[in-house]
């Protein structure tokens, strides 16, 4: 429900920049949520390039000019759409730093998330954003690069004696950015959602101390 709230409240702040007022943004909130549901996962599958506005207003029943009046561009779409994984990854932070809980489950609950996210996307999708919309890349980069130092903070008092922190952390951004690529997941016969899970379950053993 959280999510499903913050995705509408991005949703509207984007859409209001074509709006005349309040009360035509809040109307125009539901059509705009379905707009970026559709070019979301066909941005996800096939890459930002694959998707044609004319062929996603089609396929939604709705003019191109109809859509357009919702988001003015393909970026605004993708300014969205970044915003609202960035909005997710905000949501799984509160959902996972619980000190109660033993830092081996914390971990594993958000690897198994990550796992589950990062394969949505294609590695079509991260080329296209890096070469045709280079600042909501750079944005999702620092947005993630934050999240990645967040969580270094708070496994870094975990790591087991003698390991070299630096190294092991670096080994972790290797399995962010390489684990999920289909290639690795083709060679081995399985899953890219099980490679992930498997990157990480093994980096979470070696280096963490047991609670």
């Amino acid at each position: 429900m959280a999510r499903r709230s913050e995705r509408r409240r991005i949703v509207k702040r984007v859409a209001s920049k074509k709006s005349p007022g309040r009360r035509a943004t809040v109307a125009l909130a539901p059509a705009a949520a379905r707009i970026l549901d559709a070019f979301s996962a066909r941005a996800k599958r096939g890459g930002l390039r694959s998707v044609m506005m004319g062929e996603l207003a089609t396929a939604l029943g709705m003019s191109a000019s109809t859509l357009y009046g919702y988001f003015a561009s393909k970026e605004q779409l993708v300014a969205a759409m970044v915003d609202g994984w960035c909005a997710e990854l905000a949501t799984h932070d509160v959902l996972t730093e619980n000190e109660r809980a033993p830092i081996g489950e914390r971990f594993k609950a958000w690897g198994d998330a990550w796992s589950v996210r990062i394969v949505e996307y294609s590695p079509a999708f991260f080329g296209d954003l890096a070469r045709d919309y280079p600042e909501q890349s750079a944005r999702l980069q620092r947005d993630l690069a934050e999240r990645r130092a967040k969580g270094a903070a708070l496994l870094r008092p975990h790591l087991k004696a003698g390991l070299i922190p630096e190294a092991a952390f670096a080994l972790l951004d290797l399995i962010y950015t390489h684990a999920h690529d289909p290639r690795v997941g083709d060679e081995a016969g399985v899953a890219r959602r099980d490679v992930v899970r498997t990157a990480l379950a093994i980096w979470g053993e070696g280096a963490l101390k047991k609670s």
